[in-house]
């Protein structure tokens, strides 16, 4: 029997088509260990201001900053003594120096039926008469001024207060609520004492290491040294030192003064 070449492909086809049917009958193999993965690619986008490179640029920064405000006087003492020295040049005269002993006393008091911080503040000094009959005289210790002043415990807010001065035995008296009431610690040197001599102050310091310093309390070795601004540009220089709650030494340029080139330095005396 002759079979034609298209009856010999058909046959082919149904042998082919048998054989893997059969196939269908064994048992199914095991599936793959591992599934495959969909690789997915994401743009995120970063807006402008949050954009940072690995390097910062570097900013050479003389000694450490302190953070704002700042503690000055720590608050843990009852009273404390500078000796204050200033000096000025009054053309046509040469420098001149004036030497005062300022001791602030630091209690709880009442004001109007209020518990308050009282602070109390004594200066003494020298009273100098110049160009009377040509002749200059000083009265040793012939001034004395006293500022009275209460804040309010928690806050800090000052209450009220009062100024008295005595001249020679003269006493005169000043209300100075209103001055006071406007003050501002971090403002401008100001008061008796350049500074109010509590609480925090709104300034940034400047750590500028370690100096040995001497005042009328003894010396300090390993002081530490700080410097800063007031809000008005001027600026103010503290050296403290560990277990004394205030600053050993503090000095300033102070433009508010008559004469030239005005400076004032506050050197500690005691503290109890």
């Amino acid at each position: 029997m002759k079979f034609s070449k298209l009856r010999i492909v058909i046959i082919l086809l149904v042998i082919g088509t048998i054989v893997f049917s059969g196939c269908t009958d064994s048992a199914p193999s095991e599936p793959s260990v591992t599934t495959p993965q969909t690789m997915v690619t994401i743009t995120k986008t970063i807006p402008p201001h949050a954009i940072t490179t690995a390097r910062q640029p570097v900013t050479t920064v003389e000694g450490m900053v302190t953070e704002n405000p700042v503690r000055v006087f720590l608050g843990d003492y009852h009273w404390v003594e500078y000796r204050e020295n200033d000096t000025v040049t009054m053309p046509p005269n040469p420098g001149y120096q004036s030497v005062y002993v300022i001791r602030m006393e630091r209690s709880t008091g009442i004001y109007e039926s209020s518990t308050a911080l009282h602070y109390k503040v004594t200066t003494i000094s020298d009273y100098v008469e110049c160009c009377i009959n040509n002749v200059v005289t000083t009265t040793k210790d012939g001034r004395i001024a006293v500022s009275d002043t209460y804040y309010d415990i928690s806050t800090n807010e000052f209450l009220g207060g009062n100024w008295t001065e005595t001249i020679k035995g003269v006493l005169k008296y000043a209300d100075y609520s209103g001055y006071y009431a406007e003050i501002s610690r971090d403002d401008k040197p100001d008061g008796e004492m350049g500074i109010t001599p509590f609480g925090e102050m709104n300034i940034t310091l400047t750590d500028k290491g370690t100096e040995s310093i001497t005042v009328p309390a003894g010396t300090y070795p390993n002081a530490r040294k700080y410097t800063g601004n007031f809000r008005d540009g001027t600026p103010i220089t503290f050296w403290v030192t560990p277990g004394i709650p205030v600053p050993v030494l503090y000095q300033f340029p102070n433009k508010y003064l008559d004469g030239v080139d005005p400076f004032q330095s506050y050197e500690l005396k005691g503290w109890g």
